[in-house]
């Protein structure tokens, strides 16, 4: 029997013992129940999505275009700075703060486009959104911090501004991050439960960082804890694609 996810459209086929229980939708991961035989419609074409989920799809897309064209713009804008330094030879405060900016808004363009994933997700379109407000904010930080030390603003709040600013790139980086695993659609309990506790790690990781980088005098007793949850880290995220993958090999 074949029906069709109520959030993405995508057709399922399953058998007709399943009828009436919850399936994980194998292209957005989530929960639909399969209906009853005689609610079934058998069709090769995906059909219309609620309303919802269709402007969230709409939303998804808008947002990537949105990141991917400010990635290209700085990518583009910092490159012809680079070539005027250099042919112009001059290469002063002015020069290194635009490439800095336009390196800040490429960094923050990425994070957003991570976030944006996950935007059209029933359950995790809130993560998403969360993280490109995050990002937004970052990178307009980013944007007026430059400007001040660009202006010779005095000390324009000294070393917090630098910490609030490094704070920020480490907590969109991780939104981002966890956008990106939540992207994998599995329903594979192993996989499940490899991936939300990377979740939890990412999670212990950014507050142990951003506490470090605001009160960096405790780093001496933390280092220890901070290393471990970056091996944690790294070994999680790696590992839930691959045991992803050998899963999808296995079926």
């Amino acid at each position: 029997m074949k029906f069709h996810c109520t959030y993405c459209g995508h057709k399922i086929e399953t058998g007709y013992e399943n009828l009436g229980q919850s399936l994980s939708c194998p292209n957005c991961a989530a929960e639909v129940q399969v209906p009853h035989q005689q609610a079934i419609k058998i069709s090769d074409q995906p059909q219309p999505s609620s309303a919802r989920s269709a402007s969230q799809s709409t939303q998804s897309n808008v947002y990537r275009r949105i990141f991917l064209n400010s990635l290209l713009a700085c990518l583009i804008f910092g490159a012809l700075t680079a070539i005027y330094s250099l042919f112009t030879s001059s290469f002063g405060a002015t020069q290194g703060t635009i490439l800095l900016t336009t390196a800040s808004f490429g960094v923050y363009s990425l994070t957003g486009l991570g976030c944006a994933t996950v935007i059209d997700h029933p359950q995790y379109h809130g993560l998403g959104r969360v993280g490109i407000t995050i990002s937004m904010i970052g990178g307009l930080w980013a944007f007026v911090t430059n400007v001040a030390f660009m202006s010779n603003l005095g000390e324009f709040g000294g070393g917090e501004v630098l910490q609030l600013r490094f704070s920020f790139l480490v907590i969109a980086a991780a939104f981002a991050h966890s956008a990106l695993l939540l992207r994998i659609n599995t329903a594979d309990p192993t996989v499940q439960s490899v991936r939300y506790l990377t979740l939890g790690i990412i999670t212990t990781f950014t507050v142990v960082l951003v506490s470090n980088i605001m009160a960096p005098e405790n780093f001496p007793q933390a280092w220890r804890l901070f290393s471990v949850l970056a091996v944690l880290n790294v070994l999680g995220t790696l590992a839930t694609p691959l045991l992803h993958a050998a899963t999808k090999e296995a079926k």
